[in-house]
């Protein structure tokens, strides 16, 4: 059977009688033979009818035939039935379809939540391994998690869902808008849509819920990010975490921070079974919260990753993005958003609304201001190569050494040590990466034992035969402001690798990384690397500041 051309043939009668609704039928079951040979484009095809009814359902309701505008509903809920176990955008209209509009989650917010539904698509698909949604509260974000947690348990019911979240509340509340979706089939759809992902077990105090059959992995597992994880859960399915920051309080705490992620990449993370996706949501209160840290880790490891972060005042525009029909009147409107601005200071308005973490602000060399190099001058060799060396202080300190190849005025960063490891390994570091680069001339900051690590560094050079100008200076100024009377001239003529020239897991990409980060505020554990390169410019400034000028020699 050529099913172009029958598809062709119905579609012509459709044109001829727009309200005949056998041609539609007919053609509904053309898509769902059709399936069997060609899944994509069967499922395209009801897509595209589905406008078409929705065409003739508008029809006969304005024409007042109440009996065949019913028939357009049926077929058109059966057209989504269709395909909502392979797509999430059918399936959030199909699992609420026959609600009052004013009772829909999805409906009157698909017009800006189409986007993050799309991406979801692309987990189902298998075609990404990690998502991370940022938007304001209360747009959404959450119900748009436990819709596709029930969609996934629903199609594939022996597998595992772990949902993490921050607090008990936020977590009880998951748990029981999943639930929702299960227990009142005379107001959602489920059912229909998954007939044999039957309830079969729930737990309000472990927040479990199985179908199809009991699990020892069950099939929705929620807990909070601070309960205990030993041998209790597993993601198979998904790994779902939604707002692991608290609020604005433990978003200034750095080291709370820093303790909740290492719990979430010490122990949740390795909940998920490889393979599993990741989907992360919430505000991005802080450039070092579990977001930034997941989104970092996940495009380290090669991981197929799509980062979505929507403000609620358009950047261009200005206007809001998530304006939508609530009961009748316009929510989250521009006006809104705007007043939230005017109220809110704007470290708090920028964050919780439009995604921008607060140190943003007080960022010092923001990512996109920094110069970029794919090759050093071709023309010319270096007027000299040098390196300044911040050797760590502490325990938990980096030992910090930028190397420059200095063509004038303008200073290209070649290389750099950034290791946090012992002097034992940093030392041999050091003499390598000077050897490499060829480096005449280099200044190691004296302070505490910076003398001695430069002495042993001087030693293996000897040993190794090459000659390099070390010596020790000991630094007196403010190091906060220090970095601050230097910052003009390293985004000015400093010259840093394009990201495609280093590895995203290498020690170059991790100073860049402290670098872009350092905030005016001074508020973050390590400041190694902003440091260095403000001694480097300290022992720049000299030989760039000052030029030689023949002149004719007067009597």
């Amino acid at each position: 059977m050529n099913y172009l051309k029958l598809k062709q043939k119905i579609y012509e009668a459709i044109e001829r009688n727009p309200l005949d609704r056998s041609a539609y039928e007919e053609m509904f079951a053309v898509c769902r033979e059709y399936e069997k040979i060609d899944f994509q484009t069967a499922h395209a095809w009801n897509h595209e009818l589905r406008n078409r009814i929705s065409w003739g359902l508008r029809m006969t309701v304005c024409s007042q035939k109440f009996d065949e505008a019913r028939e357009f509903d049926d077929l058109m809920f059966r057209s989504l039935l269709f395909g909502a176990q392979h797509f999430f955008d059918d399936y959030l209209q199909a699992v609420e379809y026959g609600k009052p509009l004013d009772k829909k989650f999805y409906q009157p917010r698909r017009h800006y939540l189409r986007r993050y539904v799309d991406a979801y698509q692309e987990i189902l698909d298998g075609k990404l391994d990690f998502l991370s949604i940022s938007m304001p509260k209360r747009a959404g974000k959450s119900q748009l998690g436990i819709n596709f947690t029930n969609m996934l348990s629903g199609k594939y019911p022996d597998r595992a869902t772990l949902m993490e979240g921050t607090g008990d509340d936020l977590v009880k509340s998951f748990y029981l808008g999943c639930l929702e979706y299960l227990t009142l089939p005379s107001d959602y759809h489920f059912y229909d849509i998954f007939p044999e992902s039957k309830l079969v077990q729930t737990n309000a105090d472990t927040k479990i819920i199985n179908l199809l059959h009991k699990s020892r992995f069950p099939t929705v597992m929620c807990r909070s990010i601070d309960a205990r994880q030993v041998g209790l859960s597993e993601a198979t399915n998904l790994l779902y975490l939604d707002d692991c920051v608290e609020g604005r309080e433990e978003a200034k705490n750095r080291q709370r921070l820093d303790d909740k992620w290492e719990v979430i990449s010490g122990d949740i993370i390795g909940r998920a079974i490889e393979g599993t996706p990741i989907v992360i949501c919430g505000t991005r209160y802080s450039l070092y919260d579990p977001i930034g840290h997941l989104q970092e880790e996940m495009q380290k490891q090669g991981k197929r990753c799509k980062i979505i972060e929507t403000p609620a005042l358009d950047l261009v525009t200005d206007e809001s993005n998530f304006e939508y029909m609530r009961e009748g009147r316009k929510v989250f409107t521009t006006q809104y958003f705007r007043d939230q601005r005017e109220m809110l200071s704007e470290e708090q308005f920028e964050s919780e609304f439009q995604q921008k973490p607060f140190e943003a602000k007080g960022i010092l060399f923001p990512e996109k201001s920094l110069n970029r190099y794919f090759e050093l001058p071709i023309d010319r060799d270096p007027d000299s190569i040098i390196a300044v060396c911040d050797t760590a202080d502490t325990g938990d300190d980096f030992c910090a050494m930028p190397i420059a190849a200095v063509y004038g005025s303008e200073v290209y960063i070649v290389d750099v040590v950034f290791d946090d490891s012992a002097p034992k390994v940093t030392k041999p570091e050091c003499a390598k990466a000077l050897i490499d680069n060829k480096v005449v001339a280099s200044t190691f900051e004296s302070n505490n034992a910076g003398k001695y690590f430069a002495r042993d560094v001087q030693q293996i050079l000897t040993d190794r035969k090459y000659v390099c100008n070390i010596r020790t200076k000991q630094t007196i100024s403010n190091k906060q402001t220090r970095i601050e009377f230097a910052s003009d001239n390293i985004l000015k003529k400093f010259y840093f690798k394009d990201p495609s020239l280093y590895a995203r897991n290498s020690q170059y990409a991790a100073f860049l990384k402290q670098v872009t980060t350092y905030t005016r505020s001074g508020k973050v554990p390590h400041d190694d690397a902003p440091d260095s390169l403000a001694l480097l410019e300290n022992e720049l400034r000299g030989l760039i500041g000052n030029t030689v000028e023949i002149m004719d020699r007067r009597i």
